[in-house]
């Protein structure tokens, strides 16, 4: 691992994810989270225009249950592209920890979709080349080092860490 990748927080997690194997780390990656796009409208607009608060807040509402639908129904092409099921224990900018039934071997390059939270959902997806064997979480596991990430997929991956490390630090703080 590059020591400016080592630079990144890790965290104890237990996440779900899919993978799938890769002949090569020159295969294109398959998964494509839809980018946030400037066309829908957004809530500070409708109010801008007059519109009623209560039918904005609506809207807005049914705006995310649509979103929550769609994204519940592209899950069924997921696990046809992504066949292989497995759990991240640890996870950073730079790479995962991760146990799955399928056996991996060192230097297997994989491409792999992360369920970062389910409501909403929100998913990033990686390639990444096994490092080693290592136990994870008491059951045996591998380290994936990341080697191609779009930059909209890391951005998710570090926020979700750092808002892990915050809730962590609340709760402690109350303690």
């Amino acid at each position: 691992m590059d020591e400016d990748k080592r630079t990144f927080l890790r965290i104890p997690t237990n996440l779900r994810g899919r993978i799938r194997l890769l002949a090569s780390d020159k295969e294109l990656q398959l998964f494509r989270e839809a980018p946030i796009t400037s066309t829908s409208v957004s809530v500070m607009e409708l109010k801008s225009a007059g519109v009623n608060e209560a039918l904005v807040n609506a809207l807005a509402g049914i705006d995310r249950k649509l979103d929550m639908l769609i994204s519940v129904h592209s899950q069924d092409n997921l696990l046809d592209d992504f066949p292989y099921p497995v759990r991240i224990g640890e996870i950073s900018g730079a790479g995962v920890k991760l146990t799955s039934s399928l056996p991996l071997e060192v230097g297997q390059m994989i491409e792999c979709v992360i369920t970062l939270t389910q409501v909403p959902i929100r998913m990033a997806g990686i390639i990444g080349q096994v490092v080693r064997n290592e136990d994870v979480g008491g059951e045996p596991g591998w380290a994936v080092d990341f080697t191609r990430v779009r930059d909209r997929d890391l951005e998710s991956i570090v926020q979700f860490v750092f808002q892990t490390q915050r809730d962590e630090l609340r709760v402690k703080m109350w303690e």
